[in-house]
């Protein structure tokens, strides 16, 4: 069964051994770097991503500084696993977290991605999330999800 675990002492090394394919690394940032990250980002969480005991993913999600809104600032699964329905479904289970902590005042959830990356574009599409036209971050297009 699919689910979330935050990533901690004893899991972060497995972690950062996920990779996506090789034609994805333009896409999304190492796991390493996202962990770096999280020690600047106030009200973030790295999850794993877990199929049954074993981790296949990664999520870096919270509240942005600039918006105040939540953001999923990364996704990834790992690519032995990819092609295989998980990527949908952990993106759903990252937005029922959402749903169960958020604050009244949260009504949406963000994240972009390289507009060349359709298989990513699909997915989000599929699960409800809609671009907002002409907002770009950096060379991102971003997408937002309806709470």
């Amino acid at each position: 069964m699919l689910h979330l675990e935050t990533i901690t002492k004893d899991n972060w090394l497995k972690a950062i051994s996920l990779r996506v394919r090789e034609d994805q690394l333009k896409f999304v940032a190492s796991n390493a770097v996202s962990l770096a990250q999280l020690n600047f980002l106030e009200n973030f969480q790295a999850k794993g991503i877990y199929l049954d005991e074993e981790m296949i993913g990664f999520a870096l999600y919270g509240i942005d500084e600039d918006d105040h809104e939540y953001w999923i600032y990364r996704m990834m699964i790992d690519q032995k696993h990819q092609g295989k329905g998980y990527g949908k479904k952990a993106i759903q289970l990252v937005i029922d977290d959402i749903r169960d902590i958020k604050e009244d005042r949260h009504q949406t959830i963000k994240l972009s991605y390289e507009p060349t990356n359709e298989h990513a574009k699909r997915v989000y599409e599929k699960i409800g999330f809609q671009e907002v036209d002409g907002l770009l971050i950096g060379d991102e297009q971003v997408s937002r999800f309806a709470l």
